[in-house]
């Protein structure tokens, strides 16, 4: 197992900041995977969001938190590309991010 790869087990993280940042980071790798492979951003942010939905679900998270920050990612990425239709699709990308992670402090004030 690679250096940057860690299993999934909800003991290996610290706080949920600590998974959702994990999760981002999977996230990012399938974005961008997806991307170089030809699919539409649309696409690629589908693929991150269900894989990291998947690496949250898998370490113990519960359905709840994921579908918040799942809904807040979607609500992002949707939001930034309707205002600017011609981004950079890791513009794009970061704006989903964003709102992640204002929803889970909002969740966790």
């Amino acid at each position: 197992m690679s250096e940057s790869t860690k299993p999934f087990g909800e003991d290996l993280y610290s706080s949920i900041e600590d998974l959702a940042d994990f999760a981002s980071e999977i996230a990012l790798d399938v974005y961008q995977k997806q991307l170089n492979e030809g699919s539409t951003p649309t696409e690629a942010v589908k693929a991150a969001i269900e894989s990291a939905t998947s690496v949250m679900l898998d370490s113990g998270c519960s359905k709840e938190i994921c579908d918040l920050l799942s809904t807040a990612a979607i609500s992002g990425f949707t939001e930034y590309t309707k205002k600017n239709p011609s981004c950079d699709p890791m513009d794009a990308f970061n704006a989903a991010g964003e709102y992640v992670s204002d929803a889970l402090e909002s969740e966790l004030a």
